[in-house]
């Protein structure tokens, strides 16, 4: 019996990278200050898949939350602000999840199905997020200050992330006695 690979699978890692891709070209469109944290984040983020670390995937993570929150400090539209927020939160979750298949499963292990419906229900939540942000955006006007769409980014992120932390609850491992 050969040994597990404990590195993410392919797909989960490639799922990841193109969600960062997005969220580097949607908050390169909205500000060209976020270009350096953006492009940094997608550094780390696929050196953080290649060494299978989440602590550089994390901070990869947080450069591209950082590059978006530069663009909406600077004046961007909310429509590729969102995206970029998006993206950036896909990324994340899906790096993490890819991580976490691969310590568990390793990479040898047919784990496509799997990956693809996470990142496709973390996109689905997050689309519902942003578009219940951009809803409540337009509701109040489009004059309102670049603070209440940095606001409305962090309560995307803070919804997402609540609901990913609430289905790991319940979540218990058992080892060998």
């Amino acid at each position: 019996m050969s040994e597990i690979t404990r590195s993410p699978p392919v797909l989960g890692s490639s799922l990841a990278l193109v969600a960062a891709t997005v969220a580097l070209l949607s908050a390169t469109l909205a500000s060209q200050s976020a270009i350096a944290p953006a492009a940094a984040g997608v550094l780390l983020l696929g050196v953080g898949l290649y060494r299978a670390s989440r602590r550089l995937v994390t901070l990869g993570s947080a450069a591209l939350f950082v590059s978006v929150l530069l663009a909406g400090v600077r004046g961007a539209p909310p429509e590729p602000l969102l995206l970029a927020a998006l993206g950036t939160v896909l990324a994340w979750d899906t790096a993490d999840n890819a991580l976490g298949v691969g310590e568990q499963l390793g990479r040898e292990t047919d784990t496509s199905r799997l990956v693809v419906v996470h990142a496709a229900t973390t996109l689905l939540v997050g689309v519902f997020g942003a578009a219940v942000c951009y809803a409540v955006y337009l509701a109040a006007g489009g004059g309102q200050p670049v603070s209440a769409v940095v606001l409305l980014l962090l309560g995307t992120v803070a919804l997402v992330s609540a609901l990913r932390g609430s289905g790991e609850s319940g979540r218990t491992v058992r080892r060998g006695r």
